[in-house]
């Protein structure tokens, strides 16, 4: 049965986005080796062909001076055990598919930065953030990239000098061989992946210093194959418009099945990359309330995933802790119950950033606060609220789908749906506690109508049984577990060398 997508092709969603000229000379960047990624360079690089482009393929993944966020295996090992690493495989199914050899271009010779780099006095995040590299943002490209899961999003943390440096270095790299690549094959326009990390915004960097338009691919929604869009990264704005655009194409019946499926399948603990946070949490167990008061619950956002957003904090209560503050304040001056739901996730984050939120909460001194290891269900606990806040965390339009007054006080991907409201100052928050206005009738679906069906499926990758992909009758898919249990052991005695200073 075919999938109905957001887009209908590759090839439509192309030529409405980009000028022919635009397309005429695509160069498409990979430092990573995660399969849905490299699968998608195969799926792009595919149908620009036959569109008549001639793509441009650069596989570095073996290049960087620091390994990729999503390299996997060693080149070197994989040649010797004979099992080719998954880029390798994917140029090979390329070629297979009657893309030339001239397609795929190696980087040039470098030894050194084609600038000096920025001298590092201080390693902690706010000083790192301030690094630039021939004016690109490096710093905040080497903030996405922590040398290791434990390192915390605070301030009072110092990032390991050696590792920086490395980073640093890393990230120059990729800026001047993209450069040194737009340059030689005269390239019209970039695709490189998602756009956030260290050595993709670095391409991201470099296209848009050339004023080239950048496509970024990244994961499709749970029931299709990978995503490309021209906007931006974090552009919450533009994601919202594709989710209305999208509701508005699609069959009125089937957008509200699809849609509802994913907020269900998430309220039902089935949703396998949701159980990572609910695992512990028992369905239908809330909190104890009375009929007479008023409960106000705060479930918390991810603080690492929004601290390296290029925001004006300021216009987001300074920060989580600062809206929690307000948010208790509130609930005082209105006599209501005030519940704080930490984030299960917590259970998996570094320890200070687990002290400096637990502090944040003593300090609003709510009510009640349920923290990572509690086995109450967040769905319950929503039914159970009179009035939802969140600082920008998926909780806000789970709720509003279940029909809650949503306040969103931060960074949020549904905050113009119409099924939260979005508060910027204190009297704005107190109106909108006091007010507890509903969600819009069917707001939420949007949002869950992306998450199912972001993007595109292939039309000339296949998707094997075993989870794998092929193209032109050529497997992609990852070497042997032992060329990739020796790459990962490598990878980490490197990693753990740059981590002494």
């Amino acid at each position: 049965m075919t999938i109905r997508a957001e887009h209908r092709s590759l090839r439509e969603y192309l030529e409405v986005t980009c000028t022919p000229e635009q397309l005429n000379r695509p160069l498409l960047v990979s430092f990573t080796q995660w399969d849905f990624a490299v699968a998608a360079v195969a799926e792009i690089t595919v149908t620009l062909h036959q569109m008549g482009h001639a793509p441009c393929v650069a596989f570095w993944s073996s290049q960087t001076p620091l390994r990729d966020v999503g390299w996997q295996s060693h080149h070197l090992i994989a040649g010797l055990l004979r099992s080719p690493t998954i880029d390798l495989r994917a140029k090979q199914a390329l070629e297979a598919a009657g893309l030339e050899a001239s397609t795929f271009i190696q980087p040039q010779p470098w030894s050194a930065p084609q600038s000096v780099l920025p001298r590092i006095e201080a390693t902690y995040r706010s000083a790192l953030r301030q690094l630039t590299y021939r004016g690109a943002p490096m710093g905040r490209g080497i903030l996405q990239v922590p040398p290791n899961p434990d390192v915390p999003v605070t301030d009072e943390y110092s990032w390991p000098l050696r590792y920086v440096e490395r980073a640093a270095r890393s990230y120059a790299f990729a800026f001047d061989q993209t450069i040194a690549a737009i340059d030689r094959t005269n390239a019209t326009s970039i695709f490189a992946y998602n756009g956030r990390f260290l050595h993709d915004s670095a391409v991201a960097a470099a296209a848009e210093q050339r004023g080239l338009p950048v496509l970024s691919y990244d994961t499709g929604g749970l029931d299709t194959d990978f995503d490309l869009t021209i906007d931006a990264t974090h552009d919450w704005s533009a994601l919202q418009d594709r989710m209305k655009q999208m509701l508005a194409a699609w069959p009125g019946e089937e957008a509200h099945n699809v849609g509802s499926e994913w907020f269900t399948d998430r309220r039902n603990h089935t949703e396998e990359a949701n159980k990572h946070f609910t695992g512990a949490q028992k369905i239908g167990q809330g909190i104890d309330r009375s009929p007479q008061e008023v409960v106000v619950t705060y479930f918390s956002s991810s603080g690492d995933e929004i601290a390296e957003l290029d925001l004006d904090w300021a216009d987001f209560f300074n920060g989580q802790p600062g809206a929690l503050l307000a948010v208790a304040q509130v609930c005082r001056q209105c006599d209501y119950r005030l519940v704080v739901r930490t984030h299960p996730h917590k259970r998996f984050k570094p320890q200070e950033d687990v002290r400096e939120w637990h502090l944040a909460v003593d300090a609003a001194k709510p009510d009640l606060h349920l923290d990572e290891h509690s086995d109450i269900d967040s769905y319950t606990l929503m039914d159970q609220s009179d009035v939802v806040i969140t600082y920008g965390s998926t909780t806000g339009v789970e709720a509003g789908f279940a029909g809650r007054p949503v306040i969103v006080m931060g960074p949020s991907a549904y905050d113009e749906l119409g099924c939260a409201v979005r508060v910027r100052t204190e009297d704005e928050l107190r109106r909108a506690v006091v007010e507890k206005t509903p969600p819009g009738p069917d707001s939420a679906l949007p949002y869950g109508l992306m998450m199912k069906r972001r993007g595109f499926t292939y039309e000339y990758v296949q998707r094997l049984a075993d989870g794998s992909r092929m193209l032109a009758g050529q497997t992609i898919d990852e070497p042997t577990p032992l060329v990739r249990h020796l790459s990962h052991g490598l990878n980490r005695r490197t990693r753990r060398s740059l981590m002494r200073d």
